[in-house]
Parts: structure tokens; sequence; C-alpha cells
């Protein structure tokens, strides 16, 4: 699939067929994540992949909009380690690209995902801190449900009257 049509399809889908998502799917979107820029080179991603359908459902708790992960078949969790970190004000940018990347490739394998935000909410923070275990160190950035779905029709979201040529006008 060329570039500008897994641009087009991408869509976040919030129910999925029961199929399980093959590990090497999942590594190769985990690939193209670490192909992502990050400020000064610092890379300070790392990915949980959950397929226990118990931590599923967990997840699927720590806020209104995390409720499809119960029924998803896997998640990717999204993690900034700040012992990587060289220029932390610039983590989040680094995590975008890299967690962009990686729902790209999801299409070109045939997936679908949603990405459901934890970062800068404390009380998500500590919530996916407790039940993915992490260490003091690692913060959840977000939750990816990945995933087989129907529901991915394309919608034109092109308009003209957000872009600015030269000046603001």
């Amino acid at each position: 699939m060329e570039l500008k049509e897994g641009i087009k399809q991408r869509r976040s889908a919030r129910t999925f067929n029961k199929e399980a998502v093959e590990k090497e799917k999942l590594e190769e979107m985990l690939r193209a994540a670490m192909q992502a820029p990050s400020a000064h080179n610092q890379q300070p991603w790392e990915f949980l992949v959950i397929q226990q359908p118990e931590t599923l459902v967990k997840l699927s708790q720590v806020h209104k909009y995390t409720a499809p992960l119960a029924g998803a078949p896997a998640c990717v969790v999204a993690l900034m380690n700040r012992n990587r970190l060289k220029v932390e004000a610039f983590w989040q940018q680094d995590l975008s690209a890299a967690v962009q990347n990686m729902m790209l490739q999801a299409v070109d394998l045939g997936l679908s995902t949603l990405w459901m935000g934890i970062t800068p909410i404390e009380e998500y923070q500590k919530k996916v801190k407790e039940i993915c275990t992490l260490p003091e160190e690692v913060e959840a950035f977000g939750l990816f449900a990945v995933g087989y779905s129907d529901k991915n029709r394309f919608k034109d979201r092109f308009d003209d009257a957000r872009i600015h040529w030269e000046t603001y006008s």
C-alpha cells in the first residue's frame, strides 16, 4: 500500500472482531514506531503489549474513553522512560511521532487502531502505572487498541480554509 493510501484509510476504530492479532504484525508496528524522529535522538519510548483479556478489561476502566479496550484483542501501551530523556520538554512530541508511525503501519497490515490519551492527566497515569506495574521512571503516554475491524470508512477531512500561505489571513 502506498503511504498516501494508508494515511487516507487510517481511522479510529472503537469495535473490533475477536480475531487475535499476530505477534509478527505487532512487532512490525513497533519497528515502525521506533523509526520515528525524536529530539536530540533521545528515543524515550518503550512499548508494553497487552493481550490478556483480564488486563484489557482493567485498562478499559481507566477513563470513559478507554472502554473499547474491553473488546479489543490487543493494546499497545506507549511509554516514556525518564532515564532516556536528554530534553524533557519534547518527549510528548517524540512519542506522538512514534505512535503515528505505528498506527500507519497498522493500516498497511490490515489492522485498525484507537488512540486513547493518558498523558498529561495524572489520575490516568497513576491507574495505568498500577495496572501495568510500571517502574517509577516509566510513564504511560497513551493506550492504543489494536485489532481487525470491518468499520473503516474513508471520510475526506481536507479543508482548504485551514491553510494559510505566507501570512495568517
